[in-house]
């Protein structure tokens, strides 16, 4: 059963309401803006004095009403939703997009008791209550939030800037608004709008290997959606899906140094040149390719890159990083997504006697993190690739040092061929003597492959 963060309720004066447990306090120059569709409930859009049924973009979309902006009355022109409607109590949900699990999110709105004409005086004179909370599991708790009264049938009195503060359980967070209204006319119940969102993003983990992304996320509206099915709709056709890279969470790092060609020994009483042609290969990762590989369906016709068994999904990927790097045309960039490279250089390090030299590689990488979004069918895919950086230059690493000892032993030791007999050579150098065949017994010569 979803459980539901208990929040206190608000004064007439409209003090915050407070998740438990609170978040800490965010910094202004911490906190940025969450999407919230629909926030001022737009759409669909209502007769001035009248409404509209439904509410683009929330969860059920195909239940209640707005209220025009007559009869909605918010200072601010906005439509309102009513969380009662045609004789229910209604449950209105949306995700906040964009949001990570870890960050601590501040939501604000605005309510008002009723002004539908069929409510009684009795029903709003003292205000009427909701539940706002985050959706997460566990038991749910009593509504707790309630509206400032009004002494008259049909007039709105709204209260400005609620408040409800959390911690994110999860990835894209799901927020709602529960009506508690239960009295004789189920049709008269609270109204809100201008619903907003801001966040300090959980801090980015730069300690998750490329190898091991965290699985990709879909949905369909605000519902979770199998990402299969998500990544098919988008490689169906170049334009199906939108991809938008995720600054706060997308980033260039170094990886691991790892040694490339040969380790050289030089034994010798003089410092030695080793003119060698290196050939360094960076792959691309993504947890895409990596969801396929677990479900035991790895991808065709390269399971380890996106741009071959996914072309349209990867150019849609490659569009949407360009336009992040800021070109609007996502085109001749000088910095592309780049899936994979291969780096061929010549180098001539030079081996002092008595030491060992090797090269290593520091990789140049880049990680995005994005959505794909299809505005026909409200898909969402969130998906991260770690790929080669085109603008970040790899680290190249002339190692020398002293040998070990058993390197040592090694230059120390014998020549393999020392002990063993030459006798190719002449009669009178060869370091074996044959004997001389008995007298009296002639020899002969057989070719053994004739």
């Amino acid at each position: 059963m979803a459980r539901r963060h208990r929040v206190l309720a608000a004064t007439a004066a409209g003090l915050a309401l407070v998740a438990a447990p609170a978040a800490p306090s965010a910094r202004a120059a911490d906190t940025v803006d969450v999407q919230v569709p629909n926030g001022t409930f737009a759409q669909p859009v209502a007769p001035d004095s009248g409404t509209a049924a439904g509410h683009t973009d929330w969860s059920p979309d195909n239940t209640g009403v707005v209220f025009g902006k007559a009869l909605a009355q918010h200072p601010r022109g906005y439509q309102a939703a009513a969380l009662n409607w045609n004789s229910a109590a209604l449950t209105m949900r949306t995700r906040l997009w964009g949001v990570k699990a870890g960050s601590s999110v501040t939501l604000t709105w605005d309510d008002s008791p009723g002004v539908d004409r069929r409510c009684k005086p009795e029903q709003v004179k003292d205000g009427q209550t909701y539940n706002v909370s985050l959706i997460t599991t566990g038991p749910a708790p009593d509504p707790v939030v309630t509206t400032k009264g009004t002494d008259t049938v049909g007039t709105a009195n709204w209260t400005s800037g609620r408040v409800f503060e959390f911690t994110a359980t999860e990835d894209n967070p799901m927020v709602s608004f529960d009506s508690a209204e239960q009295r004789d006319s189920l049709s008269c119940g609270p109204l809100i709008t201008n619903v907003t969102a801001k966040q300090t993003p959980a801090p980015v983990d730069q300690k998750v290997r490329k190898e091991q992304l965290p699985g990709p996320k879909a949905y369909r509206g605000n519902d979770p959606l199998e990402p299969g099915v998500a990544v098919d709709d988008c490689e169906g056709s170049a334009t199906n899906c939108v991809f938008t890279a995720d600054p706060r969470y997308s980033y260039q790092y170094y990886g691991q140094t790892r040694i490339i060609g040969e380790v050289y020994i030089n034994c010798t009483r003089n410092a030695v040149v080793d003119d060698r042609r290196m050939e360094n290969t960076e792959p691309s990762y993504d947890n895409l390719t990596q969801y396929y590989a677990l479900k035991g369906a790895p991808l065709v016709p390269s399971r380890s890159d996106i741009s071959q068994s996914r072309p349209n999904l990867a150019a849609q990927a490659a569009a949407g990083f360009s336009t992040a790097g800021g070109n609007s045309a996502a085109v001749n960039t000088s910095n592309p997504l780049t899936w994979s490279r291969t780096t061929t250089k010549q180098l001539n390090p030079t081996i002092q006697p008595g030491e060992m030299s090797w090269i290593e590689v520091q990789p140049a990488r880049e990680r995005v993190a994005g959505s794909f979004t299809n505005a026909r069918n409200k898909y969402r895919l969130d998906a991260v690739f770690d790929v080669p950086s085109a603008s970040l230059p790899d680290r190249y690493y002339q190692r020398s040092g002293p040998l070990t000892e058993t390197e040592l032993q090694r230059c120390g030791s014998v020549r393999p061929t020392a002990g063993t007999p030459d006798n190719g050579a002449g009669t009178d150098k060869r370091l074996l003597t044959l004997d001389a065949p008995p007298a009296g017994v002639p020899t002969r010569s057989v070719l053994l492959a004739p």
